[in-house]
């Protein structure tokens, strides 16, 4: 079970292309926050799966004290119940200070940090209430932020407003030091043609990077072509990472309303369908709803070429936040895949035709031995065969 944990409907920032609604002062009370711990936990155990917190906003560092307490309370509840619990975090880091990451590392609680590339692109999206932008803040933690967490991965959203700034700014969180980046472009706004040729221009720029950095040696993660290679490589078992709303995956709003995954929960409005509450349990019939939805084939998909698990379209909250159907994704999401398929296919064909180290060990480790191991029976056969 991986439950996104809604603790505050409150964030420090306000950003544009945000997608969990308004924001106010309301945060999940302890009670509810135990309870919410009591409930996936007895789900996780249910179903022989891993107890998954996964700290959500708003911004989570707002409601510290009762992610504290809800974390110390879930490795209790966790050990008791023999259930694995891990936590983790998406957040801004602007109010991340030296003993956070004390108590992350204590606790084993990893974070995702959200950055929108290098200073004029972070700060055209990323601003406070006041409208300043939070780039300089947040650049003075990164070296802390890095050092504690070497793996640290980087969240950045591109919009139309700041597509221009791409590949310089993917290149600066490059040059930071993160070395895992996911990059989420806003397909629920409209992109102008303008705005997708500029995007083709930004991606091609940003592969040549990449290809540059991986021929140089550097390990390194993009979404937008390892995940093209990954499932490519591994068929069925790439698949297996996609998206899985409303099955062991969902949201807990800071009310402990239940919802099949974060864009559904927005300001917690009663009157809004929900699956349930963590006192009272799922709605069954609402939960098999949503998990045919999710299921079923995308429209209008059908004949696309890309639709073999080549299209990142497997986001049905992403579908539902874009045209109110968890079956349609938006147009600007096909607009978004026929630009970077062929450029993640291209950069993949020539690490393939290099035979890249790093390409060939990322996405084919066991390689290497097999190679071995027909090596080694080519030698013994010539042993036998010439004694």
């Amino acid at each position: 079970m991986n439950a996104l944990l809604h603790l505050t409907h409150d964030c420090n920032l306000r950003c544009p292309y945000c997608f969990t609604g308004k924001k106010f002062d309301r945060e999940m009370t302890i009670e509810t926050a135990k309870k919410t711990a009591d409930f996936i936990i007895e789900y996780a155990k249910e179903h022989g799966q891993r107890a998954v917190f996964s700290f959500f906003g708003g911004e989570p560092m707002m409601a510290w004290p009762v992610m504290k307490e809800l974390v110390l309370y879930a490795e209790q509840a966790a050990k008791a119940a023999g259930v694995v619990a891990l936590f983790r975090m998406n957040t801004n880091g602007m109010l991340i200070k030296e003993d956070h990451l004390a108590f992350f590392e204590e606790h084993d609680l990893i974070f995702i940090l959200s950055i929108d590339g290098h200073e004029e692109m972070h700060d055209s999206e990323r601003v406070t209430e006041g409208g300043v932008g939070s780039h300089a803040v947040l650049a003075k933690k990164l070296p802390m932020f890095l050092e504690h967490n070497p793996g640290l991965m980087a969240s950045v959203v591109i919009t139309p407003h700041n597509v221009r700034h791409t590949a310089k700014g993917i290149a600066y969180l490059w040059d930071q030091g993160f070395r895992f980046q996911i990059i989420k472009p806003d397909v629920t706004q409209a992109w102008t043609r303008e705005a997708i040729a500029e995007l083709d221009r930004q991606y091609t720029a940003v592969a040549e990077d990449y290809l540059t950095r991986t021929r140089a040696g550097h390990e390194l993660y993009l979404n937008l072509l390892d995940d093209k290679w990954i499932n490519h490589a591994k068929g069925a078992e790439g698949l297996s990472i996609r998206c899985d709303v409303g099955s062991s995956q969902i949201s807990i709003s800071p009310a402990g309303n239940l919802y099949p995954c974060v864009r559904w929960v927005k300001e917690d409005e009663e009157g809004v369908p929900n699956l349930g509450n963590v006192f009272t349990g799922f709605n069954p019939e609402r939960l098999a709803e949503i998990r045919a939805a999710s299921g079923a084939p995308k429209q209008p998909c059908g004949d696309c070429s890309y639709n073999d698990g080549t299209c990142a379209n497997e986001c049905a909250c992403e579908h539902y936040s874009a045209t109110g159907r968890i079956d349609t994704p938006a147009p600007a999401l096909c607009e978004h895949e026929q630009v970077i398929v062929p450029i993640a296919t291209r950069v993949g064909n020539t690490l393939w035709r290099e035979r890249n180290p790093v390409f060939m060990q990322k996405l084919y480790p066991t390689l290497p031995k097999l190679i071995q191991i027909r090596t080694d029976r080519n030698d013994h056969a010539d042993d036998g065969a010439n004694p």
